[in-house]
């Protein structure tokens, strides 16, 4: 059985220096919190902050799944964030996924 995690819980499990903790913890937020916005707080915290590129680009892999998922994201916030990273040679090809998703799943 999936453990069941509190938003704060999973908050501290993302700021872990174990990336594996942090990768888990954004996994089931995205998968099991139903809270489309913060779970988009999160994802661009981690786009943000984070030094692992696993665990950015899943960041980005997570808000194309929030946008399929639940249909809705704020595009406003969301879109500039991933052009930017359309940049990144090593992100740009989920990012690039993740804009199709919200063009697609998002009206």
């Amino acid at each position: 059985m999936t453990n069941q995690y509190s938003k704060e819980e999973l908050e501290t499990r993302l700021k872990s220096d174990d990336s594996d903790e942090a990768i888990d913890a954004l996994m089931y937020s995205c998968f099991n919190v139903n809270d489309p916005e913060w779970i988009q707080d999160k994802c661009v915290q981690v786009i943000r902050t984070s030094n692992n590129d696993d665990l950015k680009g899943l960041g980005i892999t997570c808000l194309g799944h929030v946008a399929r998922i639940h249909a809705k994201i704020d595009k406003e916030k969301i879109v500039p964030v991933l052009t930017e990273l359309l940049e990144d040679v090593s992100l740009s090809g989920r990012a690039q996924h993740a804009l199709d998703d919200i063009e697609t799943f998002v009206k």
